[in-house]
């Protein structure tokens, strides 16, 4: 193959694969949290009957680690996390926020919140 030909086709797949990356409905907020070892975090997301929120990355250091959506939320799909007892350091934990269904389609943005929880001595 030709060093023009080779070059067209890379230019062509990196254009390609820049427009499909503008079309991604994905946004990532990363957040970073300070609690200490007594405390819980709540992160309210979604509220309405189309959308939903999910844990995709679960946190490894916790006694709570869940998304409520009660009436003490206020039907808010709420994660909720508290460390486990005795523990201090790092922690992380991904929430998918699905949005913009009609509810006959599937969800067309997912929103993900990358939290970065540094706990520390009460």
């Amino acid at each position: 193959m030709r060093s023009s030909s080779v070059r067209w086709i890379s230019t062509v797949a990196l254009v390609t694969l820049a427009i499909s990356a503008c079309n991604d409905p994905v946004s990532v907020e990363p957040r970073s949290i300070s609690l200490h070892t007594s405390q819980q975090y709540e992160l309210p997301t979604v509220g309405g009957d189309e959308e939903g929120a999910r844990i995709s990355v679960q946190a490894r250091h916790f006694m709570i680690s869940e998304i409520r959506r009660t009436p003490e939320t206020g039907l808010i799909a709420t994660y909720v996390y508290r460390p486990s007892v005795g523990f201090v350091g790092t922690d992380y934990a991904e929430i998918e926020v699905l949005t913009g269904s009609d509810g006959a389609s599937p969800p067309s943005a997912v929103r993900r919140i990358q939290l970065y929880f540094t706990v520390n001595e009460d």
